[in-house]
């Protein structure tokens, strides 16, 4: 969802953007967690409607999952990606193996065949993923932010304005405005 906001108000507003992976929590099983220990009584289809109608607005749709990954290979390999310059392309491709196949971003296979399908040889795809530099980037990450970030995607504006969570396009525009 944060790259659909970025590339609306970019054509509108003079955008410096810096993406920073953030591992929310960071202490999830490695098999990852169930969304129904985390949203207990919840109503999964109904939390998930009011997730695509947000995210309608940029044209993303986000199918239902039973469970939340834990994400620090693939930020590990987000990293990796941004050394190559394809932080774009990896990100998109994680977001919808994740949203819109359901596919386990934790699941250390699926991140080597991610970046393999950017043409990464699968000996360092893999390798990365045991590479203490990445792992050290993912955790510096989260302890640079850790005072900012209260949900994601948080978006910080000038180190002064932060916005959490899918916001409609008006929410940044009345923000972004204030600066302009």
């Amino acid at each position: 969802m944060g790259k659909g906001i970025v590339e609306k108000l970019s054509r509108e507003y003079p955008l410096d953007i810096t993406w920073v992976g953030y591992e929310l929590r960071p202490e999830r099983a490695a098999e990852g967690e169930k969304l129904s220990n985390i949203l207990p009584g919840a109503d999964l289809k109904q939390v998930f409607a009011h997730y695509n109608q947000a995210a309608l607005e940029y044209g993303i749709s986000i199918n239902q999952v039973d469970f939340l990954p834990n994400t620090h290979m693939a930020l590990m390999a987000t990293e990796f990606a941004k050394d190559l310059d394809m932080f774009e392309e990896f990100h998109s491709l994680v977001f919808k193996s994740f949203f819109t196949e359901g596919r386990d971003i934790g699941n250390s296979k699926v991140v080597v065949d991610l970046l393999v399908s950017l043409n990464v040889p699968r000996e360092k795809a893999a390798a990365i993923l045991n590479d203490p530099v990445y792992s050290d980037r993912v955790k510096k990450n989260r302890n640079d932010a850790v005072n900012f970030v209260a949900g994601l995607p948080t978006f910080i504006i000038e180190n002064k304005k932060k916005i959490v969570g899918a916001q409609p396009l008006n929410v940044f525009r009345n923000i972004l405005d204030s600066y302009h």
